[in-house]
């Protein structure tokens, strides 16, 4: 890129699949971030741990190719070229949470920008010892009976503050500023 060429940032849209109500992330990233660099990334803007098994999948007429594997120079401006252009991301294959990730629009950015940043957000990250979107709806559903045998426990498991409905945008991009070693965990 020449040094006149202002840098481009991707404005993408992270979504839990099959979540109702929706649970989505948005956020502004650099348009040549290594594919390497961003399952850590979708995870601290989600709110996983980042500690499991994450996969990325270009969708394509055979099923999808994985990108995972991909070679540490590719960068995200080869896969995701156009608004609407999306991928997969798996996170915890074994558990099901599966996320489509989607370029809502392309955009010119300040080489002063500091990025990634999550940009906004509904409704909070399902606990990862969920069995995936359904058995998080199953948990909220234990969450709210009393009569539950495990009523107490779900809920030293899940944390007493634990609201479903909330969003922490500030929380987000502490995990991001973390996990990219410029920052405390949040």
């Amino acid at each position: 890129m020449d040094s006149e060429t202002p840098p481009l940032c991707y404005r993408l849209r992270i979504d839990i699949l099959d979540s109702d109500p929706p649970i989505w992330r948005s956020l502004r990233v650099w348009a040549d971030t290594p594919l390497a660099d961003l399952p850590t990334i979708l995870a601290a803007v989600m709110g996983w741990s980042g500690q499991a098994e994450a996969h990325l999948h270009l969708p394509n007429a055979s099923g999808g190719r994985s990108v995972t594997e991909a070679n540490p120079s590719t960068r995200l401006s080869s896969v995701l070229r156009h608004p609407g252009d999306s991928l997969r991301y798996t996170y915890a294959p074994a558990l099901g949470w599966l996320h489509r990730v989607a370029l809502e629009a392309v955009e010119l950015a300040q080489t002063s920008d500091s990025l990634p940043i999550c940009l906004a957000g509904e409704r909070h990250c399902p606990p990862e010892f969920c069995a995936g979107v359904w058995g998080y709806e199953d948990l909220l559903d234990r969450l709210n009976d009393p009569e539950d045998p495990d009523y107490a426990e779900l809920w030293e498991q899940t944390g007493y503050d634990f609201d479903p409905e909330k969003f922490d945008l500030e929380a987000a991009n502490q995990r991001l500023q973390f996990v990219l070693g410029l920052g405390e965990a949040g």
